[in-house]
Order: C-alpha cells, then structure tokens, then sequence
C-alpha cells in the first residue's frame, strides 16, 4: 500500500495546527500572516482567522520596533536564525500571569526560510516558552549567589576566628608575663618593703585577671554547647556593681583612670543570677579600663528611676565605630584588634 502524499501533508498541518506545544507562524514572502497555530491563539488571545491575511509587522509592530524584522528578511534569503531569551527576551509579546508578576512570557524562537520545489515561498517561525527554564536558571544563580555568601561567611567566620585567638594569647600572655616577671624578681634576690608590696599587687591583680579570661573562655563554651545555665535569685544591683568595681579599681588606678561611681543611696532589687550580673559589670568596666587612655574617666552610674533597672558605663576611650555596632555581640568579633593590644 503506497504512501498519500497529499493526506500525509494534510496530517502533519493538521498535528502542527492543534497539538504542538510550540508557537508556529507561517507568512509568504511578503510576510503577509499565512498560519497561525492554536498553541499561539491560546496563548496570545488572537485568532488565526483574525491574523491569517494580515502583514505581521502591522499585526505586531513589536517586532519591528525592537529590529528584529530583519531575521525575516534574512530567512528569506536562505537563513535560519535563533533568538535567544538571553539577548531578546521575546519575539512577540505573550502575557504569561495576570498577577502581574510576570508581564510577558520569556521565548526562545526560530526564524527559518520556508521552501517548496527547491524554492523559498515564505518564512517558518517556531516560537518556545522558555519560562520554566528561565525560573530554573535563576534559582540555580541565586542558590549559587547563597553558596558563595556562605562560603565567604565562613572564610570570614574562620579570619575571626584566628584573630581572636591570636589577641586571646596575647590577653593570656600580658598577666601571665607580668606574675612571672615578678615572681623570678622575688626569687632571685631580697627586695624592700616597698617592692614586695608592690609586686603582690602586681601579682595579685594580673592572676585575678588571667582567672576572669579562663572563666570567658569556659562561658563561651558552654554557651555554645548550651550548658550555661543562670541561677536567678533576687539580689541587689548595686551591691554586685559595686563589688565589681573593686576588682577592677587596681587596674584603673594602675593605669592612671579616674573612676566615678554613683550607685545611689540605696539597693536596687532585680530577679537575676548575681555571678552573671557582676560578670557583665566587670566585662564592661574591664574593657573600659582598657580601651580608655591614662587620664581618662570612667563613670558607672544606676538611675534611681522606675522600670527596668539600668547599669551605665560611660568613659573616654575611644568608643565603637557606628558601622560596627550592628555585630558587636557576634563572637569573635572585634572593631579594631589591634587596639586589645595596646594597654
């Protein structure tokens, strides 16, 4: 049984009219509009009856407007081309949500001669929704985009990271050099009066402040393993400031910084772990003893006032960047590291 050629070609009009998942525009060379596939007349609206002996430049200016006319002229004189979403985007306007978070579909499309007897009678047009892939692609970008922040996070998590422990050997370093400086002093020969007693201070301030460091370093731990825990109790906020100031007073004193307290004539009643309390006092007044320079002032103050209690701490150091101010409790985090070192 020999093939009908002629019923053969009505068949395949026939499946390219109705069910190909492609756009599909056949003009003759005049590119008068001479098909108009159903996949097009679904998705833009227009009928094939309305467009089928219409110049398709009148019927989509678009596309003559943007220069791409010129892909037809080429296809009529025997080229193909491809056009691409990432360089046009579209061939016509094609509405895709009407959300309006997407005003036109995004295409890929093929413009190609269209030849019968070895002659060029027309072009063929081939048009592909692209959307999903389009979508694909970009969430590949912005999973990409995300990796490559993390990564960076954790580079910078891990510079952090060093830097911390490198200005914590040196906080370790700095007491414990001091204690044994004094302590080959007083074992290497006999010393005055004067001397002893000042080298037990020495010794005695810079071993409290070397303990304090271990202690941090054993509470940041167990932060991060989430075994802190806090024994709250009432207690007296300005009892547990005030005895944190003492242990800080030799340091300031040492340093030449003035501190003024002014605690109020009463208790401050508060519900909170007391060891906690005065570990947050002693922190803030360590550090402003440090980073404030000889003759400076320090002044610790808690208004007498309703509501939440406050502890102030006010000095005239050098203060935090306001640029910096959004990570100052991220661990490890440091404005100026170089600055720790400096006493």
């Amino acid at each position: 049984m020999g093939l009908n050629a002629p019923l053969m070609q009505a068949a395949m009009l026939r499946w390219l009219d109705e069910f190909a998942n492609q756009g599909i525009i056949i003009t003759d060379t005049d590119l008068v509009v001479r098909g108009w596939n159903q996949w097009l007349e679904r998705h833009t609206g227009r009928s094939a009856t309305s467009l089928i002996g219409q110049p398709l430049l009148d019927s989509f200016p678009e596309i003559e407007a943007r220069g791409l006319e010129q892909y037809f002229r080429m296809a009529l004189g025997g080229e193909v081309s491809v056009l691409a979403h990432s360089f046009h985007r579209f061939l016509i306007e094609i509405p895709v949500r009407p959300d309006g978070t997407e005003t036109r579909m995004a295409q890929s499309c093929r413009v190609a001669p269209l030849v019968a007897g070895g002659q060029i009678v027309g072009t063929i047009t081939v048009i592909s929704d692209v959307s999903e892939r389009v979508r694909s692609e970009a969430e590949l970008r912005r999973q990409i985009a995300s990796a490559e922040h993390a990564r960076q996070l954790a580079e910078e998590a891990l510079r952090l990271k060093d830097e911390f422990l490198a200005t914590l050997s040196h906080e370790i370093r700095t007491p414990l050099n001091a204690v044994m400086g004094w302590t080959r002093i007083l074992l290497s020969r006999r010393v005055d009066e004067a001397t002893l007693d000042n080298a037990l201070r020495v010794i005695d301030r810079n071993a409290r402040a070397q303990s304090r460091l271990v202690e941090d370093m054993l509470d940041m731990a167990r932060i991060v393993t989430g075994k802190l825990r806090l024994e709250t109790a009432p207690m007296d906020l300005v009892a547990v400031t005030a005895a944190a100031i003492d242990v800080v007073a030799p340091a300031a004193a040492a340093k030449g910084v003035r501190l003024i307290a002014s605690l109020g004539d009463r208790p401050k009643a508060i519900i909170a772990d007391a060891d906690r309390v005065q570990q947050i006092a002693w922190n803030l007044l360590s550090n402003a003893v440090k980073f404030t320079p000889s003759g400076g002032t320090i002044e610790i103050s808690i208004p007498d006032e309703p509501g939440p209690a406050r502890l102030i701490v006010r000095d005239t150091g050098q203060g935090i960047s306001p640029d910096f101010l959004p990570y100052v409790f991220e661990r490890f985090r440091q404005a100026n590291a170089s600055a720790s070192r400096t006493e």
